[in-house]
Order: structure tokens, then sequence, then C-alpha cells
């Protein structure tokens, strides 16, 4: 009797959708190709070419990624808006990574007879991702030539040298149909979005900067949740010390908790890399700051032997650490803190990811990405004039990802030790010291810091308008817009407190308290929407918590739905702008000074902060009722 009781409910979810066929007939024909549109990143440019890439170089992880069929992505649509009408009897009905695959992957079947070919053209296949849509292979530059017919070029961007292909790969026939793209062509990886700051309340200066418990005030999170029994995934490519973020946890108060650790891929190095590293921290300490209980996956990327730090040299990036977050349903809420522009990036990944995200709607899981720290040029870093011309990110601009912008606050001077908002000081640090909730306007320090600082936004060329983007504000542009929420991301005004191995005089942080061992006992402080992903991450994990939830999937149409029906969960930021400088001639740029483009807030919804910030627990209340 045990075992029909074991084995009927597997039968029961077996048999709730009929196998899918194969859509591969016949031999796959390498004589006749077809090139993929939308492969090329978008600086593998010619003025940056140095020539043809040493056909001897063996690239590891290249990926023949699939995209569903006509019928199953039809039929994935359709459930996943089911999955959030309470109406559906599939109302947050989650699938597992298999159940994914057997209803939305390919066959079996297929899968062996693209590995067949593949090491018929000499290469080594390594995995295929539990949803059956990817491949990973090994093979040499000169291989992947050959048979993808394509090139792979040196290019020197920003001083350093990348390799990528030149011209959109091909591939057979009878894979055109399937085949979305082909990953790991080029190692143009992202770079970390976080914004320092190098110079609570301080005794010192009066500064204000945040701690996890002036968030909690701030954006009114309920005593009550602190993310017992939530899990959050947060993605990276950086070890991290475990020394830093016990110490942060520490000094704001709480008792240190180390995360669960997943190295990808698991015979990598585990390298601790400068930036990275700052990201990471960032991102694991508020994660598990704002949610103090919940339990925190950190999957990260690793080092090939051989390899060094730098975007130019490694193989594997964040993009492989969302893909196995999603892939192996590590949590129901993910973080991420990095992205590119959609023209970089180019069509066909655009469309990669976004797989991976309806992928992990209909697991369950909600994703939360930062909308990019380069105003409404997000194709631009750093620097003093935009010239790429509008833009936004990827992640954050898929309709099944929520992307965050970001806010300043205003009202209060930053360097008045007592105000309305922040408690005054006694004769140390008063850690924790927020009153009540500070007023908010769009960020943008790009005048301050002489260099293009201010929340992401704006409207994408890649993906249409999802039909829960609707509400005040809200442009009638038929295309998706972002963000879709912000949080506080001034670095200059107030920014958040970490610990990271050391700040820009070499001094160990977090030796007393949020202070370094040096004479002048410095602060790490830092800002970007990289900051607004983790926290929102963290709220989403407090909400599931509140209503007893096994995950959210996207969360997208309810924020919406309930910035219409409830705005006061909302804090609407009405004023500021992600408007940058930009050069004369350049794409947007007008004919007429004064020569910058974006955005400006407005009431409801705006291209620079979204719906606004939140009120968590009025968010929640509102939630659970609706």
């Amino acid at each position: 009797m045990r075992s029909w009781k074991f084995f009927l409910p597997l039968l029961a979810s077996t048999l709730c959708f009929a196998a899918q066929p194969d859509r591969i007939a016949g031999t796959i024909d390498s004589s006749q190709m077809v090139a993929l549109k939308g492969g090329v990143h978008g600086l593998a440019q010619p003025r940056f070419d140095l020539g043809r890439t040493d056909g001897g170089k063996l690239l590891h992880g290249v990926t023949l990624a699939f995209r569903p069929s006509a019928a199953q992505q039809e039929d994935l649509n359709n459930l996943l808006a089911e999955q959030q009408d309470r109406s559906s009897p599939n109302y947050h009905k989650w699938l597992t990574p298999a159940q994914f695959a057997d209803r939305f992957g390919m066959t079996q079947d297929d899968i062996n007879r693209v590995e067949a070919w593949l090491e018929s053209q000499g290469f080594a296949v390594t995995s295929v991702a539990n949803s059956r849509n990817q491949i990973s292979f090994d093979g040499t530059v000169a291989q992947i030539e050959a048979v993808f017919r394509t090139e792979i070029h040196n290019y020197l961007v920003d001083g350093e040298i990348h390799f990528a292909n030149a011209t959109n790969p091909s591939v057979p026939a009878a894979l055109a149909t399937s085949v979305l793209m082909i990953g790991h062509l080029h190692n143009f990886n992202p770079k970390p979005r976080i914004r320092v700051q190098p110079r609570f309340t301080s005794d010192q200066t009066g500064n204000h900067f945040l701690t996890p418990g002036d968030f909690a005030t701030i954006y009114n999170i309920p005593s009550a949740l602190d993310g017992s029994g939530q899990l959050i995934a947060v993605v990276g490519q950086s070890a991290v010390n475990l020394t830093d973020l016990a110490n942060f946890r520490t000094a704001a108060g709480m008792t240190p908790k180390a995360p669960q650790m997943i190295l990808y891929p698991s015979n990598s190095i585990s390298t601790h890399c400068s930036g990275d590293e700052g990201e990471s921290d960032l991102d694991l300490e508020w994660s598990g700051g704002v949610a103090r209980n919940a339990n925190i996956v950190f999957v990260y990327a690793g080092l090939l032997s051989g390899e060094v730090c730098g975007s130019q040299t490694r193989t594997y990036s964040v993009w492989d650490s969302l893909q196995q977050a999603v892939d192996n349903n590590y949590a129901p809420v993910i973080s991420i803190s990095y992205g590119y522009c959609e023209q970089g990036l180019g069509s066909g990944f655009a469309g990669t990811v976004q797989s991976w995200a309806q992928q992990a709607n209909a697991q369950g899981q909600t994703i939360v990405s930062s909308a990019g720290d380069s105003g409404a040029a997000d194709c631009d870093g750093q620097v003093a004039s935009a010239t790429h011309g509008l833009a936004v990110d990827i992640p954050a601009a898929i309709p099944e990802v929520t992307g965050m912008g970001g806010t300043e606050f205003f009202g209060d001077p930053a360097s008045t030790s007592t105000t309305t908002y922040w408690e005054g000081v006694s004769g140390s640090d008063t850690i924790s010291s927020a009153l009540i909730y500070i007023p908010e306007e769009a960020w943008n320090d790009t005048v301050a810091d002489g260099a293009l600082a201010a929340s992401g936004g704006g409207a994408s060329t890649f993906f249409p308008k999802p039909t829960w983007q609707t509400g005040t504000g809200v442009p009638n542009d038929l295309k998706r817009d972002v963000p879709d929420l912000a949080l506080s991301a001034s670095a200059d005004h107030d920014g958040y407190l970490i610990c990271s191995p050391t700040d820009s005089a070499g001094n160990p942080s977090c030796t007393k308290g949020f202070r370094d061992s040096s004479t002048n006992g410095y602060l790490d402080v830092v800002g970007g929407t990289s900051c607004a992903a983790p926290t929102f991450a963290a709220t989403v994990a407090l909400l599931n918590q509140y209503l007893g939830a096994s995950g959210l999937g996207n969360v997208n149409p309810s924020l919406y739905a309930l910035a219409a029906s409830n705005p006061a969960a909302f804090n609407d930021v009405t004023t500021g702008n992600n408007i940058v400088p930009c050069a004369q001639g350049t794409p947007n740029c007008p004919a007429t000074a004064p020569f910058q483009f974006g955005f400006s807030a407005g009431v409801g919804y705006d291209l620079v902060t979204g719906l606004g910030s939140v009120d968590a627990n009025a968010l929640a209340v509102a939630w659970k009722a609706s």
C-alpha cells in the first residue's frame, strides 16, 4: 500500500499535460545553414577590431539555447497569466524544473539528436539544462568558426581586449526554428553596478547613512516580518569573505547568519574579484539585512584555470549564475544587481534571458533587477556625456522581471545631525536613527559626481508593453516601460553602509562597528540601483512570509493593479529626473542646446521611478486583501 501512495501523486502530475512532439525531423545537415539574427554583441564593432582570434583557443561553456515551439509559447503565456489569476484553478500552481522541461522544453529525443550532432562536429558536450532548453559544450575557436559559419575576432574596448563573434552565427536548417541563440561566443561580461561614496548618524560629521534599521523605518517594514522560513537567491561573479558579512550583521545589531554558497561551475575556482566582491557584499548584506532571518543562497560564477578577474578574461559570469538559480529553482526570490543595455546585448541574448525569466515565473520565482545607473543612457557608463543614445537595461526591461530604479531623499540636509527625520548624536554613532518616512525625489547625482549617475529608465526597443502595465502616467507607447519601482539609491544622500574587504585607503572595514581601523574611522558607503534590487527582493521575501506563500512569480501585474486600487501602498515620487548630458551629434541628442536627454518624474507612473517606492506594511495588507 505504501508504494501506491508514493507513486500515485507523481503519476497524476505527469498526466496533467500531453507529451510534447519531437521538433527535429530527420538528419541534422550542416550543408544547409540558416543565420541567427541578433547574435552579435553591440561592442563587436569594426572600429575596435584587432583581427582574428587564435583558432586554437578553447572556448568553454558555449551554449545552444532553444526557444519553445509556437504551441509551447502560447501554452506558457496562458499558464503565466493563469498563475496570477485568482479565479483560475492554476492560480499559484507552480511547476518544478522537471515539469517545466516536460511541458516547455525540447524532448529528450531532440536533445539526444543535437548532442549527437555536436559530438559529430568534434565538440565535447558538457551539460544539458534541467529545462531542456540549453545544451553546453566546449570547442576551439576554429571549430566554432567552421561549424557555425562565423568569425571570432579580438576587440580593444576601454583598454581591455575581448573576443567576440564578428558576424551572426548560423545553424543547420533543421535547428533554425528551435535555436534562439548561441551563447558564450564573446566575453563582454557585465560589470558591477555598485557606486562607492568614499566618505546611522555619524558622531564625527553629522552625516546620515542607511543601516537595515533605517530602511525598515523609512519604508515601514513591520517588525513582525523577519524573513523566517524564506529563501532569497543572490547571484554574482566573485567569492566573498564571510567575516565581512558577519561584521555587517554584528554592526547592524543582528546575529551573524552565513549564506549558502553555490559555485558555478562546480569545478571552477572560487576567486575574490575586486569590484565584483563589493557588489556581492552589498547584495548579500542588504538582502539579509532587510529580511534578517531569511536564508540566503549565493550563486556565483568562478574562474577557470588560467583566468584572472576582469570581464575581458573570464568565461563564466553572473548571467550563468542567474540561469543556474532559475534552472535549479534555488529560491522563490532572485536578486540581480548586474545588467547591460538592450542594444549592446542584442535581441538573441535578450530573448534568452526572457526565457529564463518566464521559466522562473512559472516556477513561482520573482526576479528583481537593478534598472541601471546612467539615467536614460544605459549603454553609457560613468562618463561625462552620453554618446550611445536612449537605452534601457536587461534584465530590468524584461516584462517578467521587476526593474528597480532609484530615488534620493530630500528635505533633510545631509550634514546636519538632528533633523525632522533623523535622531541626533550623543557622543557616538547613532545606529538606526531614521525616525519616519523621508520624502524622495528621483535620483540624479550626475552634476554632483561629474559623471552619469542617475536612475535608469525609459522604453524598451525589444519588448512590447505587457497588458498589465497600465495606470496614471504610463506612456501610451506600446513598449515595455522601465522601471517598475524605485528605492533609495544615492551614495551622496544618504548612502548605504556595507562591510567590504578594504576602503580606498586599504584599511580593513567594519572593525569598529561600521568603521574601519584607520585613525579617521572611515565608513564604506555605497549607492546605485544595485541597492534597490536586493532590498526589494528582501521585501518580496517578507511579503511571501506575510501571505504564507510558497512564491509569487511575476509580481508586476499585482503591483500595477494595487497602484490603481491602493495608492497608499506606494510613495509616489513626483519630482526630479534622470536627464543626463549628451554629446552633440550623437543618437537622440538634441540638435540645439541644452544637449541632454531623459525623463522627469511625475504623478503616478514615470520613466524614472516607476510607481514610486513602497510602504511595505501597506503593500502587504493591500496584497492580502486583493
